[in-house]
């Protein structure tokens, strides 16, 4: 089922249609290959991205070299470095395509002039605030601090039924905060 880009943005909130049109006429449409990084650390995040299609992966190299996967965003999900975007200052971790994606895209600049122009459009970012990023990261952080492996485990296979078709194992585990030895045991059962 192919997803359009008006749907997306009228799940979140309403918007008058002479306004969605304006909105609609902003965004690119854009595919990527497997691997590809919308981010590397360093540099400001320009771009809010509304996927359509793939799977991607949030991470931070820690000062062992080791690579540790904070999000996920599979198939309809809205991608950025919240941070780094509305802030404007130099993202801290990468986004990296695990499948091939198409997803459409909007710079900064072009969003800022529209919440200046359109009060419904506003109303509308605050709104993705909220569900996107104010909502996910408190959930996030109560899963770190209140679930145990299982369930943290259990949860992610709740929320993406067919991510371990789609995520490494590893990073499955990174993201649990666990070690893959862990996440064996815990497929398996054993706890």
């Amino acid at each position: 089922m192919k997803v359009a880009l008006e749907d997306i943005i009228q799940s979140i909130y309403l918007l008058p249609q002479q306004v969605l049109e304006e909105v609609l006429r902003h965004f690119q449409h854009l595919e990527y290959p497997k691997n590809y990084f919308l981010l590397k650390p360093g540099k400001p995040c320009q771009h809010l991205w509304f996927m359509t299609k793939g799977a991607v992966r949030y991470f931070y190299t820690n000062d062992q070299g080791k690579e540790m996967n904070t999000w996920f965003s599979l198939d309809t999900q809205i991608l950025t470095d919240t941070t780094s975007f509305v802030q404007q200052v130099p993202a801290q971790e990468s986004i990296q395509l695990l499948e091939d994606c198409e997803m459409y895209s909007i710079e900064y600049g072009t969003l800022q002039v529209l919440l200046q122009k359109h009060h419904s459009f506003a109303l509308w970012y605050i709104k993705l605030v909220e569900l996107h990023y104010v909502s996910q990261i408190e959930d996030r952080v109560a899963d770190l601090q209140f679930l145990d492996a299982k369930q943290r485990y259990q949860k992610l296979l709740n929320q993406y039924p067919d991510i371990t078709n789609r995520v490494s194992l590893g990073n499955i585990a990174s993201y649990l905060n666990i070690t893959q030895e862990t996440l064996s045991r815990v497929r398996a059962g054993k706890l």
